[in-house]
């Protein structure tokens, strides 16, 4: 109950305007607050490690200064509420429905107060020193004896349970599982809007298959992650964020609310991990080159620079956290240390271990190339992206994997045991989503065949009885349910 008093009052209210000017529709932005809210924590977390302070202190001058930008913002471009909940309630409703129900049985294990060793060690640790104020946490991630522990980790996670910790003390150290494992569930939430998003402009079918499929595609997220996922690991979040940043920027149909979403995915990602930041600045890339040109309301950008700018702006917190360690001397543990194993050894290592855990990946790729040759027009009629967009997303992120693996410092063997199944998580679930959307699109292609037909059995009858044939069709000719 604690955690879903942090999620909805601590992180979510602070969220809810962001998260409205940039989703305008309810489906997504139910799940995108407590993300916007967890970011304006990271945010916090920055300011308390760069120039001092407390987080709770930082974080609340964050929120006010981030909602008072966005009454401006709003006032200005004069939004109005009627358009945030789309053309009906009833399927955005469901959809939210759908995907709260599926998300609460994986969140029934957080029953049992476990805490994992990497959240222990290393997220839990980091909350008490960000709790602690800026020398309590300067001094921490400083400290050589911490150095094992990546100290050099984006913010969000520590700075929510920190924040937690803020409200409710010290007494239950699992509050930071909990909160963890919530925002693991937000983000798969918006992930899960998207998958749904593809199929609302389509028929009845293509409509329940969409919503079907953000309900499993959340449940997959957590599958993949295993018990990762709930006891207060950050790599289903960047993976989970990621991947819906992906889905509203490079699948999706081109707007303002998907790729205002997508940069808010994006960015939430870069300030989860490592990995995060590396891979959605893959993302921030591809999206800009997808979108080619941003405009603002009344205005047109015509210089590359502006355009540049304005499409590297989400990446921003990430960098700006990466840069500040840099300068303080905090490092992670990954390419100080020494390996004598071969180049080629390690890349053979590497290849065995991420493939193993990339198993659905010749499925996706068989999908992809009949839905390519099959319902390449239908896809193209329902305006979602070229697939090769999400296709390259994936590569990129398990390139540069595959590069941390090969020219890391860490014995490759005990590395990938004790990380891989964590890091191809993106991957996989993007790979999923693949399979989900093609899915829609092929419900939808079904329906619309199965409509046709039916249109052009019904005039060769209504001819019939117009040319004065009023004798009693033969049994064998009658059609529909009474001649079944």
């Amino acid at each position: 109950m604690k955690a879903l008093v942090v999620l909805a009052a601590g992180l979510g209210v602070p969220g809810v305007l962001p998260a409205l000017l940039v989703a305008r529709r309810w489906a997504p932005a139910v799940f995108l607050a407590p993300l916007i809210g967890a970011g304006l924590a990271a945010l916090a977390a920055v300011t308390e490690l760069g120039l001092g302070g407390s987080l709770p202190v930082n974080y609340a001058v964050v929120a006010v200064i981030a909602n008072l930008a966005v009454i401006a913002w709003w006032r200005m471009a004069r939004y109005s509420v009627r358009s945030w909940a789309g053309p009906s309630w009833g399927w955005p409703v469901a959809t939210v429905a759908f995907v709260l129900a599926c998300l609460a049985i994986p969140l029934t294990a957080l029953r049992s107060p476990m805490i994992g060793w990497d959240a222990n060690t290393m997220w839990l640790t980091k909350a008490l020193m960000a709790y602690g104020g800026h020398h309590e946490l300067l001094a921490g991630l400083q400290n050589p004896a911490y150095q094992y522990s990546n100290p050099d980790y984006p913010p969000l996670l520590p700075a929510t349970g920190a924040l937690a910790f803020s409200l409710f003390g010290l007494g239950d150290l699992h509050l930071f599982v909990d909160v963890t494992a919530l925002l693991n569930a937000c983000a798969l939430g918006v992930l899960g809007a998207g998958v749904a998003a593809a199929g609302s402009t389509g028929r009845l079918p293509a409509r329940v298959a969409a919503v079907i499929s953000a309900g499993a595609i959340c449940l997959v997220g957590f599958a993949l992650s295993g018990w990762w996922g709930v006891v207060g690991y950050a790599d289903l979040l960047w993976a989970a964020a990621a991947a819906a940043a992906v889905i509203w920027g490079l699948v999706l149909p081109k707007g303002t609310q998907a790729l205002g979403i997508a940069w808010t995915c994006a960015a939430v990602a870069s300030l989860t991990k490592n990995e995060g930041l590396t891979t959605a600045l893959v993302i921030f890339a591809l999206i800009a080159l997808r979108y080619q040109l941003v405009t603002l309301p009344g205005r047109s950008l015509r210089s590359w620079a502006e355009r540049a700018a304005l499409a590297g702006a989400p990446a921003l917190p990430g960098l700006a956290w990466a840069g500040l360690v840099r300068v303080l001397g905090i490092h992670d543990n990954f390419f100080l240390a020494t390996t004598t194993e071969s180049t080629a050894t390690r890349v053979q290592a590497t290849i065995a271990g991420m493939a193993t855990h990339l198993a659905v990946a010749p499925v996706a790729l068989a999908v992809l190339l009949a839905g390519s040759w099959l319902l390449r027009r239908d896809r193209e009629h329902a305006l979602l992206a070229n697939p090769v967009w999400l296709w390259l997303s994936c590569l990129g992120s398990l390139t540069i994997i595959f590069a941390t693996y090969v020219f890391g410092g860490d014995e490759i063997h005990w590395w990938l045991t004790n990380s891989v199944d964590r890091t191809t998580i993106f991957a996989q679930l993007l790979l999923y989503s693949d399979l989900a959307i093609w899915l829609v699109v092929a419900a939808d292609t079904a329906s619309a065949r199965a409509g046709r037909q039916c249109v052009t059995e019904v005039p060769a009858d209504l001819v019939e009885s117009v040319a004065g044939r009023h004798r009693r069709l033969p049994a064998q000719r009658v059609s529909g349910p009474s001649g079944a």
